[in-house]
């Protein structure tokens, strides 16, 4: 068993994904591909307090972070106060609208909505975020 979280000398190469990420593989690619129409870049790294994550920047900027559990690939973006209002005007699913009302925290300074890329249906609303983050 692979595990991306322990072993630094395990890169996520796409082999590697492929065992990992098993049918969410091909999900995983068509995000991956996608991401120079936005001239975001992926590049992962290892952590040594969460192992390998990918990290997806828009020049200087964070977009997301990208994690490969096992079958999905898990996105998760990050908004402050000013910036999330703004995602509740997307033409995204009610489903992650209403998680990240579920997530926000008066206490906090960033809100977190975690994503699992199982298959392409999800990809639509990670674009538009993708899009709005870019743009923020």
């Amino acid at each position: 068993m692979i595990d991306f979280k322990k072993d630094k000398n395990i890169e996520p190469t796409d082999d590697n994904l492929k065992i990992v990420l098993k049918d969410s593989f091909l999900a995983y690619k068509e995000l991956t591909e996608k991401l120079s129409d936005f001239n975001v870049n992926l590049e992962w790294r290892f952590y040594k307090d969460g192992g390998w994550l990918a990290k997806a920047t828009h020049k200087k900027k964070t977009i997301f972070w990208g994690q490969a559990m096992s079958d999905c690939f898990l996105v998760a973006f990050h908004f402050n106060k000013k910036t999330i209002q703004g995602v509740y005007d997307l033409n995204i699913a009610e489903t992650f609208k209403q998680e990240l009302l579920q997530a926000q925290n008066d206490e906090s300074k960033f809100t977190s909505l975690r994503l699992k890329v199982v298959n392409s249906k999800s990809l639509p609303n990670i674009y538009q975020l993708i899009e709005y983050k870019c743009k923020v």
